[in-house]
């Protein structure tokens, strides 16, 4: 595992509810019709459907905790890269499948099967989340918490910092002739 993408995140909470859209609420519709992949670009409209100051008042770190059903909607990549751009992580009670895929593939750091999630973190809680374990702490309620973690080779993809990050790992790209 790479030191660049640590795999033990420390930071605040931000909790939204179950039914959260891919579209419209995780990213606005717009930035996915025009087929943006910018990251830069997405980042400012992170949450945007739900929270329109989230994008600005979330640090690096922070944690969108979330209900059942996470990222639905249709399949598309620009909020999970718009939420790695910006250094959260996610914990969600249950995530749609392709979300969870999309996610790994940007690198953003997701624990997807988190039950009891809304439970264990409010608004506004500094938690802290080590990945490979699923161990996690409520610095402000003291309570701590065993997630399911992810599986060893999602992990490996999430840490290189997503899908071409990973790909760059296994065969880095060489200028000029290969002998």
């Amino acid at each position: 595992m790479t030191a660049k993408h640590q795999l033990v995140q420390r930071g605040r909470v931000w909790c939204f509810g179950d039914d959260v859209m891919n579209d419209g609420q995780v990213m606005d519709i717009e930035m996915t019709r025009q087929m943006v992949y910018d990251p830069v670009r997405l980042a400012p409209l992170a949450m945007g459907g739900l929270d329109p100051s989230f994008a600005a008042a979330v640090r690096p770190g922070d944690f969108v905790v979330a209900g059942h059903r996470f990222g639905q909607g249709p399949m598309h990549i620009q909020g999970p890269l718009a939420l790695a751009a910006l250094k959260v992580a996610v914990l969600s009670e249950s995530m749609a499948r392709s979300f969870f895929r999309l996610a790994v593939s940007a690198g953003l750091k997701v624990l997807p099967f988190a039950e009891g999630a809304i439970e264990f973190a409010a608004q506004g809680d500094e938690i802290e989340v080590d990945f490979v374990s699923g161990r996690a702490i409520n610095y402000t309620s003291g309570q701590e918490k065993g997630f399911r973690p992810l599986a060893p080779a999602v992990l490996e993809l999430v840490a290189a910092g997503g899908e071409q990050g990973w790909l760059r790992q296994q065969a880095p790209f060489r200028s000029g002739p290969q002998s």
